[in-house]
């Protein structure tokens, strides 16, 4: 595994928006801004030429680095890295499935902090992402619009006045706005009312996924949801509907607890207890089972069953956990059972040191 500077101590790396100290850090992870433009002058990379991709590539990868919000970042070329290395920027939610399937003529910049990304030539010429921690969806706005203010002032996007700005996705035509919060929501999960919680929301026009986006398996509680219409309304509208309906789930979180410790306190002390003595004492342990496991630590911290947990830590160990992190922590590729045993040694030493 031949390493770039970038990848140096990787998996120790500490994204700002992963502390757990924004607002409702306890249930919210992060939240997440991300704004789809293409260039006036070009097709959507699904219908560009290899030639045209190169070009656009070129021309981003010279300016974005100029922009104030990334000075002092990194600028990664994705044909440059090796499989282990876009799985650890996606593990990290800093690069798409999409950006790293077809790495030719890709890129991601990144600001010193983590807290500000841009993917060229994914499903749009550039996406510019901000990420802030908690849930604070107008602090990540204002975040990526003052990014998109320097993308305006060099480069003509695509525009139309009827309709707002062009994207590849029908669905992201208007303000080009993606909102969304990654929220552990076990109450619910417990409590028996997340797919009644969950159907609500896809009726307001909110899509909900696993953590890593759709079609994924739904791992210790753990729910991304996303705004689906951005068409005929403005970005302040986005964000306050998002901080509305979103807020409401994170009140009926709180409820689910809190009713679930009122009615069997002993049972969610007793499961609390489990999860935190099976991180600190498993030789093998699964993906599956450490979320779970993560899951019903931070539910019992959050309770007060145990003693307080360090939610910016339980964050970051959730990044960790995952093979591309763990791969890289080891210097080499890990086998079945070999990231199992990695997996536990990195709960043992955290955990401990809890």
């Amino acid at each position: 595994m031949t390493m770039i500077p970038f990848f140096k101590d990787f998996h120790k790396r500490q994204a700002v928006w992963l502390d757990a100290r924004g607002t409702a850090g306890d249930i919210v992870i992060s939240t997440r801004a991300r704004l789809a433009r293409n260039l006036k002058a070009f097709p959507f990379p699904h219908h560009a030429s290899t030639v045209e991709l190169g070009t656009i590539y070129g021309d981003l990868a010279r300016r974005l680095p100029g922009f104030p919000p990334f000075s002092g970042g990194w600028m990664l070329n994705m044909a440059e890295l090796d499989v282990t290395m876009h799985s650890a920027l996606r593990e990290m939610s800093l690069a798409s499935s999409a950006l790293v399937k077809n790495p030719v003529h890709r890129g991601l910049i990144l600001s010193p902090d983590l807290a500000l990304s841009g993917m060229i030539n994914e499903k749009d010429h550039v996406r510019l992402i901000a990420f802030r921690s908690g849930f604070e969806p107008a602090g990540a706005l204002v975040d990526v619009l003052r990014a998109d203010d320097f993308l305006d002032e060099g480069i003509e996007t695509a525009f139309a006045e009827d309709l707002g700005y062009l994207t590849a996705s029908p669905v992201d035509v208007g303000t080009g706005l993606d909102l969304s919060a990654l929220i552990h929501l076990p109450g619910l999960v417990l409590a028996g009312e997340i797919d009644k919680v969950l159907n609500a929301l896809r009726q307001l026009q909110f899509s909900v996924r696993g953590l890593s986006g759709a079609g994924n398996t739904v791992r210790g509680a753990l729910f991304r949801v996303s705004n689906l219409i951005t068409l005929g309304r403005d970005e302040m509208e986005i964000a306050e509907d998002f901080k509305i309906h979103v807020g409401k789930i994170i009140t009926y979180e709180r409820a689910a607890r809190d009713q679930l410790y009122a009615r069997d306190s002993l049972g969610m002390e007793d499961m609390a207890n489990r999860s935190l003595a099976a991180v600190r004492s498993a030789r093998l342990i699964t993906a599956q089972e450490t979320f779970d496991h993560l899951s019903g630590i931070r539910l019992g911290s959050g309770l007060g069953l145990l003693e307080p947990v360090d939610l910016g830590l339980l964050n970051r160990v959730l990044v960790q956990l995952q093979t591309a992190h763990l791969e890289l922590a080891a210097g080499q590729v890990l086998a079945g059972r070999e990231k199992s045993a990695a997996r536990a040694a990195l709960l043992r030493e955290v955990f401990a040191a809890e």
